[in-house]
């Protein structure tokens, strides 16, 4: 009975070793897109220092019962048996059962790792500062070397932002990824500057790293990584009611309203190309809806797509909703929303806490992403990690203050 007890009782606080383990592995995996150029040294850096000691965690705390021992927390283990089934039984998928239970193991430990160092709000913050200000350092360089060394124009269109264009360093081969990826840190600095108490010095730290990184994502020229962005930071200042925020929501409208005057060729512009480029896949998707919506097309399986009278040739639903369904029928669509709603419901729950509220705003902007621009969780390290499984390790990692009070 006091074996059964110890194992389901709640984790308690971990040593200050371990918290320095779990950030630096953290810091690595988040932060080491930027400073690596090589996408094989990432993954070494990021098993080496994540995922093995995270490991050895995970079985020290005898498989972290209290991790999963709650809604969200059943659901996501839920959702990757039904990926490891399928990737198992369905022939269409595109690997084979080992492959599967891989990323199933990798994306278990990584929320594991998130969630243990969220128990602790003070480590946990001072990991979200190490990030926020490499991400704005790296924003500012790209901007400067782009715009300033290379001599581009900085116009409409002229050049889409995705690497530094030095050495290899911050590539992230895709202008709306890298959007999407630099959005994330300019949330996170939000609640750095209207969550925390900062002094003059530091609040105009943070006010040139935010311009840095929004100069970055309007640089993209992608709408997704706009709409995502402008979402989780209005969420954060909406969680976070003070003067600050309050002066930041005013500013933006401003700043909004006067962007439409100064801009309003471009949005018009904007506005013809809306989602036309992805109309013809989201039909093509409807269209084939009868073939897949039960059990799938398969785990990790292509929905391959031609654009009619073009070369231009597609393999994924540019949107993520769409693309879980294709590979995992209507079982793992349902799993996967059952998933983030009962994630926003633990993160209102909880948001009390101020890291509750920091990944409700990061979920908030993962799920309007994934509207359009996400095509894949469920593979290797990439920058989607970042962008959805960051929050959700976030959000399993807080605890309710029943819990809290009967630890």
């Amino acid at each position: 009975m006091l074996f059964s007890q110890r194992l389901i009782a709640p984790m308690a606080g971990l040593p200050k070793a371990w918290l320095f383990i779990l950030g630096l592995g953290l810091f690595v995996q988040v932060s080491g897109l930027l400073f690596n150029s090589d996408g094989s040294r990432y993954a070494t850096q990021t098993y080496l220092l994540l995922f093995v000691p995270t490991l050895v965690l995970f079985l020290w705390r005898r498989l972290a019962v209290d991790t999963w021992r709650q809604t969200p927390g059943l659901i996501l283990l839920c959702l990757l048996a039904w990926v490891l089934l399928t990737g198992s039984v369905n022939a269409g998928s595109s690997h084979g059962p080992a492959y599967w239970l891989k990323i199933d193991a990798l994306i278990l430990l990584y929320v594991f790792a998130v969630a243990s160092l969220a128990r602790h709000e003070r480590a946990f913050t001072w990991l979200l500062v190490a990030v926020v200000v490499t991400a704005a350092v790296f924003a500012w360089l790209t901007l400067y070397y782009q715009f300033g060394v290379l001599e581009k124009l900085p116009e409409y269109r002229a050049v889409r932002l995705q690497e530094l264009g030095w050495r290899g360093l911050a590539d992230l081969d895709n202008a709306i990824i890298a959007g999407l990826y630099y959005g994330v840190f300019a949330v996170l600095l939000t609640y750095l500057y209207v969550g925390l108490k900062v002094r003059g010095w530091q609040a105009g730290l943070l006010v040139a790293g935010m311009l840095g990184l929004l100069a970055y994502v309007l640089f993209t020229f992608s709408r997704g990584a706009w709409l995502s962005t402008a979402a989780g930071c209005l969420v954060m200042l909406l969680l976070f009611p003070n003067i600050k925020s309050r002066t930041l929501i005013g500013l933006g409208c401003a700043l909004v309203f006067v962007s439409i005057y100064l801009f309003w060729p471009e949005l018009q512009h904007e506005q013809k190309i809306g989602v036309n480029g992805r109309l013809p896949i989201w039909a093509n998707w409807a269209e084939r809806l009868p073939e897949f919506w039960l059990m799938g097309a398969g785990a990790g399986a292509d929905l391959v797509f031609q654009l009619p009278n073009s070369g231009a040739s597609y393999k994924h639903a540019h949107s993520l909703y769409l693309q879980l369904w294709y590979q995992y029928g209507i079982v793992g669509i349902s799993l996967f929303a059952l998933l983030l709603l009962s994630l926003l419901w633990k993160g209102w729950a909880c948001r009390a806490q101020p890291l509750a509220r920091v990944g409700l705003a990061l979920l908030v902007f993962a799920m309007v992403a994934m509207v359009s621009d996400v095509y894949a969780i469920f593979h290797r390290l990439s920058p989607y990690w970042v962008l959805v499984w960051f929050p959700v390790g976030i959000l399993l990692g807080v605890r309710h203050p029943q819990a809290k009070q009967t630890a």
